[in-house]
């Protein structure tokens, strides 16, 4: 007990598994803690005493499904090990924590879905300095990206780290931005001391890890936010790991302005790995598009979509290797099938590194890289340069498939400690401990012939009971020829019972072999380890390019299956897109779904206003627009007839409404933040998708700032943007805007006719031109609002027309307009009505005191353009 305190208090606030024999003991709030999130019988020691202590356990054996119901419960798990042999300690066996286990550093299959990253984060907040760094402990990743401070939020709700460490200012900005994490992606927060955040202390742990003398060679002239944040990472990983990283050996440094940027509401508004109702993977971009047979290639394709590519030649290397695996469907079939039975090298890799491989991690590697040299033939003789490239690092690793293929059985049992897994061959000592056991009976068979022969007594016999273990047997006839150096052991009945020197040595042997056997494979296992822990850096690189070939072949399959072109990339600012269909939709309507075209380009039509009606398919357009442009920059085909773009820097997408009650914001102060961000970074090279802004204020109040964001798009950024709206008044935009273009969804009326009412028929294509209304009282009644409601929303609608009407034609305001500008009352400038009505004055007909009393009223307008 006092070690399990000890250790206890080591481990702060992590729940201690202390290794007792068979089991893993919990005592006090523990005991109590894991009772209840394990359903676990809660016991005492002690518990004739007046203070019993709590005591809860769990088999040693079952301990990774435990743990993963701790770690799924949000609580660090720490694991005390007996470091010494029960049977050879003197006093209380040593145990010591070897390691602990939290929701942001697992590594085990059991606790670790294949397809899923687990990713550790780190953030560093000084000043206006920003700094994060990322880390995956399972395929050895380690990066530092470099960002703002208004770009932070969106890289982490992209990366969704696992766990996130922050410094233990509870009332600092880290703090409050972790808790918006925790809030967007179910995130883990640890809290640092702010001492492990200096830069002093955060270089000197990076260096000694890296085993360097400078960063500099790693891109970090100096100790910035971000390496701060890094050096956070790798003391951390040495605290809850207890053992060498090997397999983490460089820091990569990353812009974030190196990919197409994707800010934290455009991600969650397009779908792309989680849907907005369910937080679900079905029915997202990623689930669409995914075809990876490979675990490895799944969470690659994850990577691409979170990061992709703005550089035109890089995206044309992924293009021309998707379109070879195209159109060599055999080769393309034989590479999934081989890929598909291969194991997860990265997730091996690591726990090689880590010391946690088991033997069927080993005898699954070997498998795989023997496999290979049948998987880079194919690759080499493509000419195509990315698939050359991956060939080249799927070579190079016969000699260590070689030898595990020596050293580890074929079909090993799972763990190690019962031994039975290195093969027979491998080692002289371990095969003649085996022996020993397997050939007992033949030992003895050959002993007993070889005593008779020497003593001369025939009847001599060889035996062994449980009781008294092996032994020679010599009737009471032939006693006076039994040799000195016998000495007897039992007398029975007819015969007395001998044992020799060798034979006791022979049992001592038989007798221990099988645990002297075990302990012999420990031994070699762990030299096993060591060989395979040397190729390190090639097993990395294999298991990246196990990725890459695996995300490349499925973009083929997928574009195989679902009719899909090689975009174009080209130059100036257009994306043309002809017989588009939404990637996620296309799949689940089938031959039902409406292809639509795009034609966005400079000068002429950058901006689309679109209206139409509820559920005729505006929100589906404008995201397919998006999410075509996205998969056309990870360098996939696209569900199209054809496609040409240019590539974009941003992809903005205001799509849905909601709201942050955690964060006491409404609806529609999530929606103007969101705006305001779009406002503030989209640049002419970026596309832009809003869906119905304005409508969580007034109707005035939302046309107006819907206007005037539109305007500021058109005019200010010039970007390639595509706006759905019901505010039909904003169709006039595009007679007084260069480069906006209308667009509705077209509808089919159906007149009444006997037994039947007036209806529509959504025909879900785009169509240039402004919608006259927006049906949503149709769209009501085919919701299954019952009829009377609908009929009494027909008649308060028609009365709001009817009073719209005759409010417009008040002097108030139409003076200076036309009937045909009355929509327009709110939003003429002042100097244009200036001018109307200075081009209207006849300087012949107007008397001087007119003239000056219109100029000074003139003035008075043009200072206070607000009250017109």
């Amino acid at each position: 007990m006092r070690q399990y305190v000890e250790q206890k208090a080591r481990v702060g606030d992590a729940v201690l598994l202390f290794r007792m024999g068979d089991f893993y003991e919990t005592f006090y709030d523990d005991a109590v803690l894991c009772s209840k999130v394990l359903g676990i019988a809660l016991t005492t020691r002690d518990r004739n005493s007046p203070n019993p202590v709590p005591l809860a356990g769990i088999p040693h054996h079952a301990l990774e499904s435990y743990l993963k119901k701790l770690v799924a419960a949000g609580h660090r798990v720490a694991i005390s090990e007996q470091l010494e042999n029960p049977k050879q300690a003197k006093g209380v066996v040593k145990r010591d924590v070897v390691r602990i286990v939290t929701a942001g550093t697992l590594t085990d299959d059991a606790l670790l879905p294949g397809s899923e990253d687990c990713v550790l984060a780190a953030i560093c907040l000084r000043g206006d300095d920003t700094g994060l760094a990322l880390v995956e402990l399972a395929s050895g990743r380690f990066e530092v990206v470099d960002l703002t401070r208004d770009t932070l939020l969106d890289e982490l709700v992209r990366a969704a780290p696992a766990e996130l460490l922050i410094d233990d200012d509870r009332q600092g900005d880290a703090a409050k931005l972790g808790e918006q994490l925790r809030h967007a992606c179910d995130t883990m927060l640890s809290r640092r001391p702010a001492h492990e955040f200096a830069a002093s202390t955060a270089e000197r742990v990076l260096l000694d890890h890296l085993g360097v003398a400078t960063l500099a060679g790693f891109g970090f002239e100096e100790s910035g936010a971000g390496v701060c944040a890094a050096g956070v990472l790798v003391q951390y990983l040495r605290e809850t790991q207890r053992t060498a990283l090997t397999h983490i050996t460089a820091l990569r440094r990353r812009g974030s302005n190196d990919a197409l940027q994707i800010d934290h509401a455009t991600w969650r508004s397009l779908e792309i790995d989680r849907t907005l109702r369910s937080g679900s993977r079905e029915g997202t971009l990623l689930h669409a598009i995914d075809r990876t047979v490979h675990p490895a290639g799944t969470r690659r394709l994850r990577h691409w979509l979170r990061a992709p590519l703005i550089d035109a030649d890089a995206i044309v290397a992924r293009q021309d290797a998707v379109a070879f695996l195209l159109d060599q469907n055999l080769v393309r079939r034989r590479l999934r099938e081989r890929l598909r039975q291969m194991s997860d090298v990265e997730r091996i890799a690591s726990r090689v590194a880590l010391r946690r491989a088991s033997p069927r991690d080993l005898a699954a590697l070997g498998r795989t890289l023997r496999t290979l040299p049948s998987l880079a033939e194919p690759l080499t003789d493509s000419r195509v340069a990315l698939l050359a490239a991956i060939a080249a690092d799927l070579t190079g690793l016969g000699d260590l498939a070689e030898y595990l293929a020596g050293a580890v059985l074929d079909d090993p049992p799972p763990h190690a400690r019962e031994g039975g897994y290195i093969a027979d061959g491998f080692d002289a000592e371990l095969d003649r401990l085996r022996s020993i056991g397997r050939d007992g009976q033949s030992w003895l068979t050959d002993f007993q012939r070889r005593e008779v022969q020497r003593t001369g007594i025939p009847q001599l016999k060889v035996g062994f009971n449980r009781v008294f273990g092996y032994y020679i047997e010599v009737s009471h006839a032939a006693r006076a020829e039994v040799p000195a150096e016998y000495i007897r052991k039992q007398t029975i009945k007819n015969a007395e019972r001998y044992i020799t020197e060798e034979l006791k040595n022979h049992e001592q042997e038989v007798l221990t072999a099988a645990e002297r056997a075990v302990e012999r494979e420990a031994i070699l296992f762990e030299q096993v380890i060591a060989r395979v822990a040397e190729r390190m850096q090639p097993l990395l690189a294999l298991a990246d390019a196990l990725g890459r070939l695996d995300v490349l072949a499925g973009m083929a399959e997928f574009a195989s299956q679902r009719r899909c072109v090689q975009p174009e990339i080209v130059e100036g600012n257009t994306l043309d897109i002809r017989d588009g269909r939404h990637p996620v939709l296309d799949q689940t309507l089938g031959d039902a779904f409406v292809p639509n075209d795009t034609l966005l380009a400079d000068p002429d039509a950058r901006l689309f206003v679109i209206t139409g009606p509820n559920m005729a398919g505006k929100s589906t357009y404008i995201r397919q627009v998006a999410l075509l442009t996205l998969l056309a920059q990870i360098g996939a085909f696209v569900p199209a007839r054809s496609m040409r773009f240019s590539l974009a820097d941003r992809l903005f997408a205001r799509v849905g409404a909601s709201d942050e009650i955690m964060r006491g914001q409404s609806t529609f102060m999530v929606e103007m933040t969101e705006a305001a961000n779009i406002l503030h970074h989209a640049t002419s090279r970026s596309l832009v998708v809003l869906d119905e802004l304005g409508r969580g204020t007034s109707t005035f109040d939302g046309l107006a700032l819907a206007w005037a964001i539109t305007e500021h798009l058109a005019n200010a950024v010039r970007c390639r943007c595509l706006i759905a709206t019901h505010y039909h008044e904003m169709t006039e935009l595009a007679e007084l805007l260069s480069g906006v273009k209308n667009y509705n969804v077209a509808v089919r009326e159906l007149p009444a006719e006997r037994g039947r009412e007036s209806g529509i028929v959504f025909l879900h294509r785009i169509v240039e031109g402004g919608a006259s209304q927006s049906y949503g009282l149709h769209v009501a009644r085919l919701a299954g609002i019952p009829r009377e409601v609908v009929s009494r929303g027909r008649e308060v609608l028609d009365e709001l027309q009817r009073g719209f009407e005759r409010e417009s034609r008040t002097p108030q305001l139409s003076r200076g307009r036309s009937r045909e500008d009355d929509q327009m009352m709110l939003f003429r400038d002042p100097a244009e009505e200036l001018a109307r009505e200075l081009d209207a004055v006849d300087p012949d007909r107007i008397t001087p005191l007119e003239a000056l009393r219109r100029i000074q009223e003139w003035k008075e307008r043009l200072r206070r353009p607000s009250s017109q």
